[in-house]
């Protein structure tokens, strides 16, 4: 019976795990931290990051429309820090429309520019029909951030990019 629970135990714990993906932030120093997202309902999802000196960040993605997104986006990281091409599909279906079959003969790409040219990053990009993400993440020791997330509806891959409080600056990919 023991070994039942066990089992039981260990399963739950691999459907819970299976419903989230990975994603990764990085700061401009080269730091690395690890984390996850899982989509929810009405085209949210919440995302998790352990983030610098072990803090856990916490917080809710909301989807919104690209023209929104692209406002926020240049108001937060300056003005041309993100080039957009092709019609805005970001209204027209789920944000993972393509991955059910849906598909489309537009196709969108969005270019962002790296956060500190200096260092030698080179930007990231990212194509299909895409969803766009705005999440703001709470720190366990008041640590906060205000992400962008651009994602692929034909690939659920993406990129992004947080902003501190305080200023500072990470790369996000999922």
């Amino acid at each position: 019976m023991r070994s039942f629970h066990c089992c039981l135990f260990a399963l739950g714990a691999l459907i819970i795990s299976a419903c989230s993906y990975p994603m990764s932030m990085t700061s401009l120093q080269g730091e690395k931290f690890s984390g996850r997202y899982r989509l929810g309902r009405e085209d949210s999802g919440l995302m998790q990051i352990h983030g610098p000196e072990n803090e856990v960040l916490i917080g809710r993605m909301i989807r919104v429309d690209r023209t929104v997104f692209a406002k926020d986006y240049e108001k937060s990281f300056g003005r041309g820090s993100i080039d957009m091409d092709g019609p805005d599909l970001s209204r027209h279906s789920g944000a993972f429309g393509g991955l059910l079959g849906r598909s489309s003969a537009f196709h969108e790409t969005a270019y962002a520019e790296p956060a500190d040219k200096s260092l030698g990053q080179v930007g990231q990009s990212v194509s299909g029909p895409l969803f766009y993400w705005l999440a703001s993440l709470q720190g366990d020791r008041r640590l906060a951030l205000g992400c962008f997330l651009i994602g692929s509806a034909y690939t659920g891959h993406g990129i992004g990019r947080c902003k501190s409080q305080s200023g500072k600056e990470y790369s996000v990919e999922f």
